[in-house]
């Protein structure tokens, strides 16, 4: 059937008509897309720039009140250390303090025993206050080289032990007639080693100066002080006079002098060896909580 020309060509009109509204409304609808799209692409933006801008201002206060801690820390620490420093001074000066007053005290003793001495007629009574005021020097050097060093944690032996030696040259008025040969390694040792091997000094000095050169007959005390290992030493004590009577066991002896050695020795972790053969000796290898050696020592 053939179209006729007026109603082809309206209806084509028509057709160009609804496509080109078709186009520009898909073109309006394309052009409105595009712009929610870039307004939401540069909301994204905007909002991504906003989080990264508080999360950089959220590390710089972060930082800054961390630096603030530190700064904070760093003060309490400082403040601490000086409270330590303080403590610790404290610490030292009441334990040289402690040390002054038992040396005192003990210097009271001592004066008040020779003040007895001058009182008693009683030899036996005279010999133990006389070999009691020997002990009370031991102790009383101890304490009073413990105060010298102020802190009052160690204290140097060799030093010790030839003041003691000379203290009982004066007291038993033998430097004429006996020599005390001292081979000593300087050591620093520990208050509750040094007491203990200070009273047993004095205890086998007392012994040979009482019993090994009797009628005033000479001779000589070795006393000798060896490193043997780390924390462990030797003493090695010796005299040339007539030795122990044939038969006589010091182990076993029931004597002042032989329990306060072997008790005190017990005290330094010592073992003890006695030889008779020549003289009299006695080798005690103790152990000390500290190994200080002192290689610049001026007694």
């Amino acid at each position: 059937m053939t179209i006729p020309n007026a109603r082809f060509v309206k209806a084509t009109n028509a057709s160009k008509e609804y496509i080109t509204n078709n186009i520009s409304s898909c073109l309006a609808i394309g052009v409105l897309q595009s712009k929610w799209l870039i307004g939401i692409t540069v909301l994204l933006l905007l909002i991504g720039g906003c989080v990264l801008l508080l999360e950089r201002i959220s590390i710089r206060k972060n930082k800054d009140v961390k630096g603030q801690q530190i700064k904070t820390l760093e003060l309490n620490i400082a403040l601490l250390k000086g409270d330590i420093n303080k403590l610790s001074t404290e610490k030292e000066w009441l334990v040289a303090e402690m040390h002054h007053r038992v040396k005192n005290n003990l210097q009271v003793l001592s004066s008040l025993i020779n003040s007895q001495l001058s009182f008693t007629d009683d030899k036996t009574g005279r010999e133990v206050l006389f070999y009691s005021k020997h002990r009370l020097y031991a102790l009383s050097l101890v304490h009073q080289k413990l105060f010298q060093q102020a802190t009052g944690a160690a204290i140097e032996m060799s030093c010790c032990i030839k003041e003691v030696v000379d203290y009982l040259i004066d007291e038993f008025e033998c430097a004429e007639r006996i020599t005390f040969d001292l081979n000593l390694v300087p050591i620093t040792i520990d208050p509750d080693t040094a007491i203990p091997f200070a009273l047993i000094i004095n205890e086998l000095a007392t012994n040979s100066l009482k019993y090994a050169f009797p009628n005033e007959a000479g001779g000589k005390i070795t006393i000798t002080l060896l490193h043997l290992q780390v924390g462990t030493y030797r003493l090695m004590f010796a005299d040339n006079g007539i030795g122990l009577p044939e038969g006589f066991d010091f182990l076993s002896a029931k004597s002042l002098g032989k329990t306060l050695i072997m008790g005190l020795s017990r005290q330094i972790r010592g073992a003890v060896t006695v030889n008779t053969v020549s003289g009299f000796e006695v080798i005690i290898d103790f152990k000390t909580k500290t190994d200080q050696q002192a290689h610049f020592v001026f007694c």
